[in-house]
């Protein structure tokens, strides 16, 4: 069932969110964070959690990786939202790692980053706000990792670019394409179109990733390179470590396969 939000609502939520966009109860390991208290149903209260939040200058940059606790004055809390407008327009964001525990991605919170190419989006999401991943001119995919769709608002990944792909997990497809929150955006699957699933425990390593001008393989044995479709486009022999040349390879998402490990690489 598609929601839809009016603009005076959308405007008042906005005006109401607001109030935390900036605002910080406290900062560990160079983020941001406020607590969300939760009430109960009965009015008690329930476990306090937290969200982190933009740090007022847009300074977040590099690969920054959110941990699914943080203590700070003798008190562990679980983080599990991504505030209103966090990360916007942290153009030196490299790269953002969200932990299992986080739920919720506010409005225009990962937005504006333009060297972000990749992001996953964990297994227990609930929502996403309207144009949470807003201008990314260069992010190509976002991996999906709920086997059921979850909440969308209007327009969570509208605006983002052309060629961005969402990949959900194998088996999935179909029903996130009968969802009318997501049927209308490009949808493929990590067992059909993109045809090989990444190893986790990966015994072969690729570097630089993201990749432009030259790609470091570190393996032994034979290698292939493989594109999202699943289609093998070059072998070579690795004995410890080799450089190879990326010209005429196009921008997207590649595969690195040595014998059963396999690596995603993605060209820019």
């Amino acid at each position: 069932m598609k929601r839809t939000v009016l603009f005076s609502v959308l405007a008042l939520v906005l005006a109401m969110c607001s109030q935390r966009v900036f605002a910080y109860d406290f900062i560990v390991d160079g983020i941001c964070y406020t607590k969300l208290p939760h009430q109960l149903p009965d009015g008690g209260c329930g476990e306090t959690t937290l969200s982190v939040v933009s740090d007022g200058e847009n300074t977040y940059s590099g690969d920054i990786v959110i941990p699914e606790t943080v203590t700070f004055s003798g008190e562990t809390y679980t983080v599990d939202d991504i505030g209103d407008a966090a990360f916007y327009n942290c153009t030196e964001l490299t790269s953002l790692t969200l932990p299992n525990t986080i739920k919720v991605i506010g409005f225009h919170s990962i937005s504006g980053c333009p060297k972000l190419m990749v992001l996953d989006l964990p297994a227990g999401m609930v929502q996403v706000f309207s144009n949470a991943f807003s201008d990314n001119p260069n992010l190509d995919y976002i991996f999906v990792h709920s086997i059921e769709p979850f909440y969308l608002w209007s327009g969570a990944f509208d605006e983002i670019n052309d060629h961005f792909k969402i990949v959900v997990p194998c088996g999935a497809l179909e029903a996130f394409e009968d969802d009318t929150d997501w049927g209308g955006y490009p949808l493929m699957d990590d067992c059909g179109n993109v045809g090989i699933e990444e190893t986790k425990t990966a015994t072969v390593d690729v570097y630089p990733n993201p990749a432009s001008e030259t790609l470091t393989i570190e393996a032994e044995g034979e290698v292939a390179i493989i594109d999202e479709t699943g289609r093998t486009l070059k072998t070579l022999n690795v004995n410890g470590k080799k450089t190879i040349e990326l010209e005429g390879l196009a921008r997207g998402m590649y595969f690195i396969k040595a014998e059963e490990t396999v690596k995603k690489v993605f060209v820019e």
